[in-house]
């Protein structure tokens, strides 16, 4: 006998049938909204829109295919000189030709991963064979060799692998098991399976508002760290308390109505799942770092950008997923148009984009009708099952469904388990949906094993095996007979444009701290007031690190225009602060995805700007030689602050 609610227990309940008749309605909007953006581009359309987007494909197959190439031909950083630009206008060119083709050719269009990768790949050679050895500021108008190169390599390499893998798990000759056994699966969700049943709704309330945080951490976290990765300072902590409130909620509400969770691991899939999921750890463990004020993590972002999130980083970060999108995109892809070949049942050379959906199984498991109904190819590698609600259900109109393929094949092991012999007209089919349930499983750690190592073992064989060049030269001499503290102490004769000073002139020595940008600046402005207040050449000793050390170079480059007595030069001390304020961790960033940084190269160049000529230097043996990023901050000093020697300053510098 069960217990009769109390008024609270009511008022509970209320609100939690309060809160599942809005996710339904939800729901129910966002299934037919997936279906419009994740539809394959219709037949039938005009010529134009052909071209753009290919018949038979999701409208973000051409777009992922465009974003690739343009990164492939401006590089990660979006360079626009002329060779990228003609790069760019090349590749746009065989795009639209590949969709022109596919159009005409049935056997091109259904291999339409094949002509994008072979753009790709067609654009990293041109790059490899015209892009001469890399410095900061040498031959800007060339092409670059950026990491794009190996990004297509690796992309054609693993989809290759890949789509071999899943014609081998999934073949079709396994005598129509599936076609036939499919008008007696029911892939719509059971009846009243979203509908609370049972006591204590307070409880379940309670319980998923605290599960939530410990269940998914990283989906909880990453909403806001994406936004700490754009957002100006003082915006930082609250928009991501804001942003992880809603992730929060949204969590909450997924743990109590399972409906919606399937909404959510559908938008999830984008970022938590295979490669997606490592990029999304690393934004979290980023904006973590910059939440807790950590100076070299802050420093990076604030560098340059006004205190808005930098640029460069966020276009490493967007092209990153995009990579991993086209990847996941296309492996999903290849069991999913293996899958509906099977359900068909056709050994036909071309996979069909739509089947028609019998069921005969009797209504009592769903509320929806048994005629009319089909199951078709969608985006992200899932299949869309279609119907109609029966007319006495509380929903009117189509029914959808979207299922991966795993899924496909567990409804189909549970109602088959359940179906009793006589339910079937030839032998039972258990073993095969069995095996192919297993590799349907097995096929996203495959896929996912593949992209890690082809990433990461060439990688850790660049970081661990590749010569580095050498980032600066040590010539060894005699050394000077100075002494730094007969600086301080006695009468000193002329230094370089100034005069001697005497036993009772102030001496000044000046200590740079370290800290970038901020330390230079800081650094040249005080040398600035000395100048103003004609005590510069009181400055006899200076000693700095860091970003201080970088000012200290700067003022001894130039000491003629800058330590000399009388009124100081404003135009020379305006290009020493200007020069300082410039983002050289910019410059450090928009070259850390040049090829000779990531996986090296087998020549470099030794020589920046207007640093004496020197050929460029090849690799002794077949391991490439990777720089450091050491070596695109000590080449833009070169080419910002000038390619003099500091060998013999009137000063004691250290």
């Amino acid at each position: 006998m069960t217990r009769p609610l109390k008024n609270s227990d009511e008022t509970d309940a209320s609100l939690y049938n309060w809160l599942g008749a809005r996710v339904r309605r939800f729901v129910r909007w966002w299934r037919r909204f997936d279906a419009r953006v994740n539809q394959p581009m219709p037949a039938g359309r005009g010529r134009f829109w052909t071209w753009l987007a290919p018949d038979g494909y999701p409208w973000y197959v051409p777009t992922l295919g465009l974003v690739l190439i343009t990164a492939m031909a401006l590089g990660p950083t979006l360079r626009t000189e002329v060779a990228n630009v003609a790069m760019l206008v090349f590749g746009l060119g065989l795009l639209a030709l590949l969709h022109i083709l596919a159009k005409r050719s049935r056997l091109l269009h259904a291999y339409l991963l094949a002509g994008q990768l072979f753009i790709l790949v067609l654009l990293a050679a041109i790059h490899v064979v015209l892009a001469p050895p890399e410095a900061f500021g040498t031959d800007t108008q060339a092409l670059r060799l950026h990491v794009g190169v190996a990004v297509a390599a690796m992309l054609a390499v693993s989809l290759g692998a890949v789509w071999t893998i899943a014609r081998a798990l999934f073949r079709t000759g396994t005598n129509g098991t599936l076609a036939h056994a499919l008008p007696n699966v029911e892939l719509f969700a059971p009846k009243d399976r979203y509908d609370f049943m049972g006591r204590g709704p307070l409880a379940a309330l309670a319980s998923a508002f605290f599960i939530a945080p410990i269940s998914h951490p990283v989906e909880l976290l990453l909403p806001g760290s994406l936004l700490v990765l754009f957002v100006p300072d003082h915006y930082l902590w609250p928009g991501f308390i804001i942003v992880g409130a809603t992730a929060w909620l949204a969590l909450f509400l997924g743990i109590l109505f399972d409906r919606l969770m399937e909404v959510l691991k559908t938008v999830g899939r984008l970022f938590f799942v295979g490669p997606q999921f490592v990029i999304s750890v690393l934004v979290i463990v980023v904006a973590v770092l910059r939440l807790a004020e950590v100076h070299y993590i802050t420093y990076l972002f604030n560098a340059g950008s006004s205190g808005y999130g930098n640029t460069t980083i966020m276009k490493y970060v967007a092209l990153a997923y995009a990579v991993a999108w086209y990847y996941a995109f296309w492996s999903d892809h290849f069991l999913a148009r293996r899958l509906i070949r099977l359900l068909a049942g056709t050994g036909s050379e071309f996979t069909p984009l739509s089947i028609a959906y019998p069921y005969k199984g009797g209504s009592d498991l769903s509320k929806v009708k048994d005629a009319g109904r089909s199951i078709a190819l969608h985006g992200a590698g899932r299949l869309k099952i279609a119907g109609e609600y029966e007319d006495s259900y509380e929903a009117s109109g189509p029914a959808l469904q979207f299922l991966t393929a795993a899924e496909v094949l567990t409804a189909f092991r549970t109602q088959l388990e359940r179906m009793s012999a006589e339910r079937t007209d030839t032998s039972h089919p258990l073993a095969s949906v069995r095996n192919l349930q297993r590799s349907a499983l097995v096929y996203p750690a495959i896929t996912g094993a593949c992209a890690f190592a082809l990433i990461g073992i060439p990688w850790v064989v660049s970081l661990f095996g590749a010569v580095q060049p050498p980032e600066m030269a040590v010539n060894r001499a005699p050394p000077a007979d100075l002494e730094l503290l007969s600086l301080l102490q006695t009468e000193t004769g002329p230094a370089g444009a100034c005069p001697a000073l005497g036993p009772d002139t102030p001496r000044i020595a000046v200590v740079a701290s370290g800290g970038g940008t901020r330390a230079a600046i800081y650094t040249a402005s005080l040398l600035h007031g000395l100048a103003k207040q004609g005590r510069i050449c009181e400055v006899v000793a200076a000693s700095g690190v860091s970003g201080g050390s970088a000012a200290l170079a700067y003022f001894a480059l130039h000491e003629d225009e800058l330590r000399r007595p009388g009124r100081p030069d404003e135009a020379a001390w305006q290009r020493f602060s200007d020069t300082m304020a410039l983002p050289f961790i910019e410059y450090v960033l928009d070259g850390a995805s040049d090829m000779r940084i990531v996986f090296g190269r087998w020549r470099w160049r030794n020589a920046a700007c207007g640093e004496a000529f020197s050929r460029n230097e090849p690799v002794v043996g077949w391991m490439p030689a990777r720089s450091r990023l050491g070596s695109i901050l000590a080449e833009s000093f070169v080419c910002r602050m000038g390619a003099g020697v500091m060998a013999d300053p009137s000063f004691g510098l250290i």
